[in-house]
């Protein structure tokens, strides 16, 4: 992930457990409950999944910040040798925490971090198989230090089952009555539920475009245009405006440009 200014990204939800490294600048993580963890460069964040926190990232004047990201999805904190070791953490009663501060990486782990990361590029010459090892072998190292990998309760809500299912297909032309015959739900049932929920169809439908835009913004190269056809909009001009309206910063901001569009 880069940014070519520093920036503050409220209400981003987060997935699947993640462990970021950072490079340079520095990252404040405030979850939704508990305290706000703080990373110097060469430190590291460890977030559980399933929640929903705030970001800022810090750059010093004429630099930029620069973090990387590993996520673990559900089969491999599933996997057996795994859980049983963490079964043994849970003994001794390791409290859980949304956010952690891990102040030193040790070498193991950096070096691990690095290997994951080249195997997760694309390369159809690597098997699956061993990336698999490889990731695995973080998640090994993090419980070295006695650090589990754990998503919070999955929220059974509608309106994360629509987040789920528009992050699918961003581009879709998703609408009400798309999105009711894809829950099996009538359209009136899943107005009603969202309303419950203090959520509406529209604000989650730009959220998911917006949250995967800003990803592709610090994670690729790839121009403003195209991001925002990926997502959905045809009109550059449009998603601009979008964007500034969830975030509060023009697209271009991200890459350290000034320009709204």
């Amino acid at each position: 992930m880069l940014q070519g200014r520093g920036l503050q990204i409220l209400r981003m939800r987060v997935d699947l457990p993640a462990l970021i490294l950072v490079d340079r600048g520095i990252k404040t993580v405030k979850p939704a409950r508990g305290a706000s963890v703080r990373a110097q460069p060469r430190q590291a964040i460890l977030l559980s999944g399933n929640q929903t926190v705030d970001f800022t990232n810090l750059v010093a004047e004429g630099t930029q910040y620069e973090a990387r990201w590993l996520l673990f999805d559900a089969q491999l904190l599933d996997d057996a040798y795994y859980a049983a070791r963490v079964a043994q953490h849970e003994r001794r009663g390791t409290p859980p925490s949304p956010v952690r501060l891990l102040s030193k990486v040790r070498p193991g782990l950096s070096d691990a971090f690095e290997r994951a990361t080249q195997a997760l590029a694309p390369d159809p010459a690597l098997p699956d198989a061993i990336a698999r090892q490889r990731v695995l072998e973080v998640m090994h190292w993090l419980l070295e230090d006695g650090v589990v990998l754990r998503s919070a309760p999955v929220d059974a809500s509608v309106s994360i089952s629509v987040r789920a299912l528009i992050a699918g297909r961003l581009d879709h032309g998703w609408t009400a009555s798309r999105v009711a015959d894809a829950l099996a739900m009538s359209e009136a049932t899943l107005r009603r539920r969202l309303a419950a929920e203090g959520a509406s169809m529209t604000a989650l439908i730009v959220d998911a475009r917006m949250a995967s835009a800003l990803t592709l913004l610090q994670a690729t190269t790839q121009p403003v245009s195209e991001i925002a056809r990926s997502v959905g909009y045809e009109s550059p001009s449009r998603f601009a405006v979008r964007f500034r309206e969830r975030f509060g910063f023009a697209p271009t901001s991200v890459r350290g440009h000034e320009r709204a569009d």
